[in-house]
């Protein structure tokens, strides 16, 4: 059984949130609205789906430091709670629903209850007298297998010891793979959003020609890319070469349809703009054939990670699109010290959450964690091929 979306509301300007909310909301704001009170409902309207029901809300608590540093949610199902939560940064919170809690209804009535919600007057902070709670920034719904817990299978760390280097790493990888660390890397495909792992692929001596390996792209532009196949990528007139404006001298690349940056590890020292772009074009053109080849064959296991903490919401569309080309697996790697550093969760067939302590730093992809990230891959790769997807590279 796949996991599906069963709803999806995006708050704040722009969203399409505010027909559902039923009392205890404020007025939308650029990126979220505030639940104002003890209490915010709103109406949930569900697509059919078989399984029990994952509710993930990405929110953000009231805070006024060193007053007010952390909040409390609990969240209730038609009435019933289903779980609490507190958060003192902007968060990703999940409560399971059992199917016997929603039977055959398609529409829920969910309530966020903030106990600790108070205004900014009263905590002279300035005037204003609305009671907040959480900004809330997106509500997902998403069905899941009843059979199998949120984590249906996990792979604990390679080893114990977070210090082990690679030469220590590799009998772990031959152990559990039948791979040497080189020839794993060669079965994942990146999605972009920086470098962190492609590098992590070059220090174990693969060098796939990825077509967003080394690509930055914004999690809109890559589900808008998926759903067209990166149609117009490799157009020449939509390709740009400038300076890198931070760190050292290189010519950069700048693809305008999907407002992606890429590098191209050409000094300008020693090669013209021109140039420059005329060969990065041609290879677009192959690396973005060899993509859609990847994407039909489902030979690859796609990886995926940002900045923010993720989780199977944000990953779930990501997985979508790439279902909608062929059988694809993606694993999504986020920082989140709750889980063991190099362990991976099988949440369904084709879905794989991989933890890591944390992520490389904008602008220093080459300071990652790299024995995690190995841990992660084989943990991975093991669990994708027990599943019966994939193949050779």
């Amino acid at each position: 059984m796949h996991i599906t979306t069963a709803a999806r509301l995006v708050f704040g300007t722009g969203g399409d949130a505010v027909p559902h909310q039923l009392q205890g909301w404020s007025k939308p704001e650029e990126n979220h609205t505030w639940c104002m009170g003890p209490e915010a409902t709103l109406a949930l309207k569900l697509r059919p789906g078989e399984g029990d029901l994952l509710l993930e809300f990405t929110l953000r608590p009231f805070m006024l430091p060193p007053l007010l540093v952390r909040q409390r949610v609990a969240v209730l199902v038609n009435g019933t709670q289903v779980g609490e939560a507190v958060a003192q940064d902007e968060s990703a919170v999940a409560f399971r629903v059992p199917r016997k809690l929603i039977g055959d209804a398609t529409r829920l009535e969910l309530t966020l209850r903030c106990p600790d919600a108070v205004s900014p007057a009263d905590l002279r902070m300035n005037s204003d007298p609305r009671v907040l709670g959480f900004g809330v920034r997106e509500i997902m719904a998403i069905w899941v297998p009843p059979e199998a817990p949120v984590y249906a299978r996990s792979m604990p760390p390679l080893s114990p010891d977070p210090t082990d280097g690679l030469e220590r790493l590799e009998p772990r990888v031959r152990a559990i793979t039948g791979l040497s660390t080189t020839d794993l890397m060669l079965h994942f495909e990146s999605l972009g959003h920086n470098c962190e792992f492609g590098l992590v692929q070059r220090s174990c001596g693969a060098e796939p020609l990825g077509l967003l390996r080394f690509m930055s792209v914004s999690p809109s532009n890559l589900l808008h890319g998926l759903d067209f196949g990166f149609e117009g990528a490799d157009d020449p007139a939509m390709a740009r070469v400038y300076a890198n404006p931070q760190g050292e001298p290189e010519w950069m690349l700048r693809l305008d349809r999907y407002d992606m940056h890429a590098h191209t590890f050409r000094r300008p020292a020693e090669i013209d703009a021109e140039t420059v772009r005329a060969d990065e074009v041609k290879k677009l053109v192959f690396k973005r054939r060899r993509f859609l080849e990847v994407l039909e064959s489902g030979q690859k296991l796609f990886v995926y990670q940002r900045f923010e903490h993720m989780t199977e919401a944000h990953a779930l569309p990501v997985l979508n699109l790439l279902r909608s080309h062929g059988p694809n697996a993606l694993l999504f790697v986020t920082a989140d010290r709750s889980r063991p550093c190099g362990s991976v969760d099988r949440l369904a067939t084709d879905l794989y959450r991989g933890n890591i302590d944390y992520l490389a730093p904008i602008g220093s992809a080459d300071k990652m964690n790299l024995p995690a990230w190995v841990s992660i891959c084989a943990n991975a790769y093991r669990l994708w091929r027990e599943a019966g997807l994939g193949g050779a590279p």
